[in-house]
């Protein structure tokens, strides 16, 4: 008898992500990925994404059609009505209704959910966030990204945007713009005595603040500040067990943790300082797609 499996995706603006996972949530091969290609003709889009998830099945060495599909993606969306409506990220995915791609490409129903609840939700049930009642999860990379779980489920809201907190204000700009990784440049742009090169990325200023350079260390530190202040506001209306950081600015924390925990904890209310905790993401680039997989997996 063939084996039974999930497959979950996590689409973005840049790559398409798949594997297979067995009715337990665990993931049976490696990570398969592909450009999403999204500036190009919708065609080319959903072409590589039945390749990768072909070759997801590859890697897991399973056959024929799983039971269902998992997909995280970057919002605004309708899970409802599986429609996407992404126009910065996704442009030529808008209005396509991925549910009904789904059926007839792969043969199972498409189960989909934003992709930073995909990525809290994978830590609260495989990763740092696995026993804790509510797990805030927030992605830090070309944006700022937010999710929610409780007791292990996606915690949407009354419209399924609970977590869509990018254009909040925190400082003179916002949450996307500056708790990000072009946040992280433009503190160094203030920081600097000299004109910074217009393609400098968060990533090299991170390599120059552990070399020692006093203005990309700064940097790091004024940003720590504002991501801070936008985890305490999450928090003093969530009040989580824990939260959780991902994305590839994250993979800095060191250079930065220090003041976010220090301007955190000076909003925060005196009973939850103590509690009050960041952990760094145990699944790293998996996540998002492990939850997409149990968010499948929930609604079988």
């Amino acid at each position: 008898m063939a084996q039974e499996f999930l497959i979950g995706i996590d689409l973005g603006g840049t790559k398409i992500a798949a594997a297979a996972f067995d009715l337990d949530g665990r993931r049976l091969g490696r990570i398969a990925r592909l450009p999403t290609m999204a500036r190009m003709q919708i065609a080319v889009t959903l072409t590589n994404m039945k390749r990768v998830v072909k070759q997801a099945k590859i890697e897991a060495g399973v056959d024929g059609d799983p039971v269902a599909v998992g997909m995280g993606s970057s919002g605004p969306l309708d899970p409802a009505n599986c429609v996407l409506h992404d126009v910065d990220s996704l442009p030529n995915l808008v209005g396509f209704k991925i549910g009904r791609f789904s059926e007839r490409e792969f043969g199972a129903p498409l189960f989909l959910e934003n992709d930073a609840a995909c990525f809290a939700l994978g830590e609260a049930v495989h990763g740092a966030g696995k026993g804790r009642e509510i797990v805030l999860g927030i992605t830090l990379g070309t944006g700022f990204g937010c999710g929610i779980t409780i007791r292990g489920r996606i915690f949407s809201g009354a419209t399924n945007n609970a977590g869509e907190v990018a254009y909040c204000r925190v400082g003179e700009s916002d949450f996307d713009h500056a708790c990000s990784g072009p946040g992280v440049v433009r503190q160094y742009r203030a920081y600097s005595s000299s004109k910074v090169d217009r393609s400098v990325t968060a990533k090299e200023i991170g390599d120059r603040a552990e070399n020692g350079e006093p203005e990309a260390i700064r940097a790091w530190r004024s940003y720590g500040r504002l991501v801070g202040t936008a985890i305490a506001t999450l928090c003093c209306v969530i009040d989580p067990s824990v939260v959780v950081l991902g994305g590839s600015v994250s993979r800095r924390l060191r250079l930065f943790e220090e003041t976010l925990m220090q301007s955190a904890r000076a909003m925060l209310p005196g009973t939850s300082r103590g509690p009050f905790g960041v952990v760094a993401s145990e699944l790293g680039d998996s996540a998002g797609l492990t939850g997409a997989a149990e968010h499948a997996r929930q609604h079988l």
